[in-house]
């Protein structure tokens, strides 16, 4: 009996499993998930075509252009957006706190955040480093109020960088494996629910334990997609202004000086490299011929130079 109810317990959650992953192809087929893929801006971590996310706004409402005609709003992308900035403020520990503020107002919250000194040639001097996740659609204003801490942005804004990743595949696989596991998960009740055999019940409860753990696996990874997807993580290091100054003592600016010294080198060698292109396309051209003639005229004047002291030898021996 017990041979028997494992091998019902098998052939039932291997139908699950087939008709779980048939159910995926399906439904791709009437969703139309053959579309061509939206390539959406980074402000827009995640459009979905039936329930935005959070109230997100639509691709439309953005006045963004998928370029692939209706098709294109069938298929739901989800993208993780994240940002790493380096700044240079007047009092980096205000800016912390400033950029806290922005998050938090936004309906984000901190990661983290570090305030600490370091010793330089101007003395200590502050620095702050913070992790702060906002919603995904105010990623780009976000980064402009932080830029416009900064006295000046063109020169303070030292780094910035913005990457993305798709999860979109990810997120229907594992919808896909969600079904399948359900799929197990209901066969395996109906089977526990017929069971009569004590051991066999027993059986069929630990299988469905395994598959219920692993249902929570994957709700917790869609959940966590999600979340990422809705909230970008901004990574900003604040440093003092002072830092990156140049030093400079009773006027003079020892990396002005350098500076200088490099670019009449750099001068230098250009004059030098130009003036050898010149010499060897307008000079050689006639250097070369008027060398040859040269060469044999003092090859002649020194045989005929010869000849005469040979005649003279000849004289001189002679008398």
């Amino acid at each position: 009996m017990k041979k028997k109810l494992v091998s019902l317990i098998g052939l039932v959650v291997g139908l699950s499993m087939v008709l779980g992953a048939c159910a995926p192809m399906m439904a791709s087929e009437e969703k139309g998930y053959d579309a061509v893929p939206m390539e959406p801006a980074y402000e827009e971590a995640w459009v979905e075509a039936e329930e935005p996310m959070m109230d997100a706004p639509s691709a439309a409402e953005r006045g963004f252009d998928t370029g692939a005609g209706e098709t294109a709003g069938v298929m739901a992308r989800m993208v993780i957006y994240n940002a790493d900035m380096r700044i240079a403020v007047e009092d980096p520990e205000s800016s912390m706190q400033s950029i806290i503020k922005m998050a938090e107002n936004a309906g984000g919250f901190v990661v983290y955040s570090n305030v600490f000194k370091t010793t330089t040639d101007r003395g200590s001097l502050p620095r702050a480093n913070l992790t702060v996740r906002v919603p995904a659609g105010q990623l780009n204003s976000i980064m402009e109020s932080i830029r416009g801490l900064t006295p000046n942005p063109k020169e303070d804004v030292l780094s910035e960088n913005v990457s993305g990743q798709d999860v979109t595949a990810e997120f229907t696989d594992l919808e896909s494996r969600l079904r399948n596991l359900e799929a197990a998960e209901k066969a395996l009740v109906a089977l526990m629910e017929d069971a009569q055999d004590p051991q066999d019940v027993l059986d069929v409860f630990s299988e469905l334990t395994y598959y219920r753990g692993e249902i929570e696996i994957v709700k917790g990874r869609m959940r966590y997609l999600e979340e990422s997807v809705a909230l970008s993580a901004i990574s900003v290091e604040i440093v003092a202004k002072a830092s990156i100054q140049p030093i400079e003592i009773a006027g003079w600016q020892p990396r002005g000086t350098v500076k200088n010294a490099i670019e009449a080198l750099i001068s230098t060698a250009q004059f030098l490299a130009d003036a050898a292109i010149w010499f060897g396309i307008f000079c050689l051209p006639f250097l070369i011929p008027l060398g040859i003639v040269t060469y044999f005229l003092v090859r002649l004047i020194r045989k005929q130079r010869a000849k005469k002291r040979a005649r003279k030898a000849e004289v001189v021996e002679k008398q």
